[in-house]
């Protein structure tokens, strides 16, 4: 049993780096009326590297995604000193069709970045959404090495260390 629980937890410790690139979002009101759910993956987005958001508009009342097609307009800024905004993106009269919008997007630096949606029914396109916005901090890209060993390395030699440890539990059972 306790040979079952090892390499259980061994495998967890193998598959922890794949488990990291997991994805999530959040959420945010808007009127009362609509919510906006936003979500990306990485989870933690990380300057330089690619990542996928997928904007979800619902109909709060009908706990649906919203049937007609909006016009969204999307704002990316960074912040800076004092909470001063830097708009690094901005793109307008962008077609969300179902209640989904898909897009991607790669931060160039790190550091807090804010996300604003604003949007129309494309049957009344003068009423505009505002929605509040999406705070994100954007890490420095990871270094796969550590003290100039690739990190295959280090991964190797855990698993060496959990079968050692595993083979002196079964002996002394034995």
């Amino acid at each position: 049993m306790k040979v079952i629980i090892f390499v259980v937890l061994l495998l967890i410790y193998l598959l922890f780096p794949i488990l990291s690139f997991a994805n999530g979002g959040d959420q945010r009101v808007v009127e009362g009326e609509y919510l906006i759910n936003l979500s990306r993956s990485p989870f933690t987005p990380k300057a330089g590297e690619k990542t996928a958001f997928i904007a979800s508009f619902v109909d709060i009342q009908k706990d649906l995604l919203i049937a007609e097609d909006l016009v969204v307009k999307i704002r990316i800024a960074k912040l800076g000193e004092g909470r001063e905004r830097k708009f690094l993106f901005e793109q307008d009269n962008i077609r969300a069709k179902g209640g989904i919008l898909e897009f991607q997007y790669t931060f160039s630096e790190q550091g807090l970045h804010e996300i604003f949606f604003d949007f129309a029914f494309s049957s009344s396109p003068q009423k505009i959404y505002n929605a509040p916005d999406f705070l994100l901090d954007i890490q420095k890209p990871e270094v796969l090495e550590k003290a100039g060993q690739p990190i295959s390395v280090w991964i190797g030699l855990g698993a060496i260390f959990g079968f050692t440890i595993g083979w002196l539990i079964k002996r002394q059972k034995i």
